[in-house]
């Protein structure tokens, strides 16, 4: 049946990142309500054409770590350390993330998540460190409902020093918020997750209620925790863990056997000065890897800059082992291995890949189209080696989740940019002012 939902995108490069249907040079994609009902070449039908002749057509980001709420504080923390950030943001009355007020949070989701969508990224799981009450949990998803993004909500508590109100309460908040959202609802566009470190109760709660969990591990003693959840059943495919920064290998083999799933931030990881990503330690152990951007207060947000870091630090890892003599260290990735980690892998870490994350008929349209036909692009000769080795956010022309266009001619079409550039500008005035910090800092990051 032919209906205004109906779209074929005509004529691009496709590159599916489904192994069995492959890429294609020059192909079509047609859409039937936000579903992908065939990819192939010279389709026929009486869709509206969406004409991508000189784009390449692609599954769209994921990404699998974010704090969409920390928008109003970009590059807030671009010279600080891993210390720095902690302290600044967290402890003391003074702290800026105790400074934010639900409709803080509210800008700072929504402009987060239109700042995704405008570079291609389809789908965010956003990790709520400001949930200080349910007002601010409401506030955050009432704005990425509006944004129209693909959302996993990874609820988790709000971290520091300061008292949370009276009301607040994590993990048993996420009871009210399950009311409100149908897990097994395949349209729906927001799903949540439980978040946290690793912890016993958390890990029980999510698997009785059988939700997802982002848990941070940033230790080599995460090892023998990991062991004894191991071995009482808290863990499996449902949990990713997040920078997985400085584990041992018993902490590695326990995620592997389990089939957990991994995301990586690195450029805001070599940027706070963390240690070495664990990207190579995933590809080493066999575990899937995604890659997650963290905050824009500290470092981009956009998947050009998080797969150019990726490939650059993958390559410079995995040759410099090999010049020291170590074989057992995996080979460099390609640039297409590269791109999968950005879309394939990125949905497993959401845990939506039997949605998203190929141009696989019968998942969903969540699609990024990118113009080659540019000073920076083109010719193109090889057209994964084009998307991560020289493109940026100023190709991506065309993005669809679930079947509609969010942006189209390279502008967003559903929201009016300015007034949210005002609402951020002023958020951001009013943080600061209350945390007593200066509005802007010429010179880089201070000591407080």
């Amino acid at each position: 049946m032919t209906s205004e939902a109906q779209l074929l995108l005509r004529g691009g490069i496709v590159l599916t990142m489904d192994d069995e249907i492959g890429d294609f040079d020059k192909a079509d994609v047609l859409i039937d309500n936000g579903e992908i009902v065939a990819v192939g070449r010279d389709l026929h039908s009486a869709a509206k054409v969406v004409d991508c002749a000189g784009k390449i057509v692609i599954p769209g980001f994921v990404n699998s770590h974010h704090h969409m709420f920390q928008t109003a504080l970009r590059s807030f923390w671009s010279d600080a350390l891993e210390l720095d950030y902690f302290l600044q943001s967290r402890t003391g009355e003074d702290a800026l993330f105790h400074q934010y007020t639900p409709e803080d949070v509210y800008w700072g989701e929504y402009g987060g998540a239109l700042e995704c969508l405008a570079a291609g990224t389809t789908t965010v799981v956003d990790t709520s460190q400001c949930s200080y009450t349910p007002e601010h949990t409401d506030a955050a998803l009432d704005a990425i409902r509006r944004a129209g993004i693909r959302c996993m909500f990874s609820f988790s508590p709000a971290f520091g020093d300061h008292e949370p109100a009276p009301t607040y309460a994590h993990p048993d908040d996420i009871h009210r918020l399950c009311g409100a959202y149908d897990p097994s609802d395949a349209a729906g566009l927001v799903r949540l997750a439980l978040g946290y470190h690793v912890d016993e109760d958390l890990f029980q709660l999510a698997k009785d209620l059988e939700l997802p969990v982002f848990a941070h591990v940033n230790d080599v003693s995460w090892g023998r925790v990991l062991e004894q959840f191991e071995a009482e059943g808290l863990l499996g495919p449902w949990i990713t863990y997040i920078h997985c920064l400085g584990l041992e290998d018993t902490a590695w083999k326990a995620i592997r056997r389990s089939g957990g799933r991994v995301s990586v931030s690195v450029s805001a990881e070599l940027s706070l000065g963390m240690g070495v990503p664990a990207l190579q330690a995933a590809v080493d152990h066999q575990v899937p890897v995604s890659l997650g951007t963290d905050t824009v207060s500290t470092a981009p947000a956009d998947f050009f800059s998080q797969m150019r870091a990726a490939f650059l630090l993958q390559r410079h890892t995995a040759m410099d082992a090999a010049r020291r003599g170590r074989p057992e260290t995996a080979a460099p990735l390609s640039t297409r291995d590269i791109l999968r980690i950005a879309t394939v892998g990125g949905a497993r870490a959401a845990h939506l890949d039997h949605l998203v994350g190929t141009l696989t008929p019968g998942k969903r349209a969540d699609i990024a189209i990118l113009n080659a036909r540019t000073l920076n692009a083109s010719p193109v000769n090889h057209a994964a080696g084009a998307i991560v080795q020289l493109m940026d956010t100023g190709n991506v022309d065309t993005v669809l989740v679930d079947g509609r266009i969010v942006k189209q001619g390279g502008r967003m079409l559903h929201a009016d940019i300015d007034d949210v550039l005002s609402h951020l500008d002023r958020s951001a005035a009013g943080l600061l002012e209350r945390a007593g910090k200066d509005g802007i800092l010429l010179t880089g990051c201070r000591s407080y």
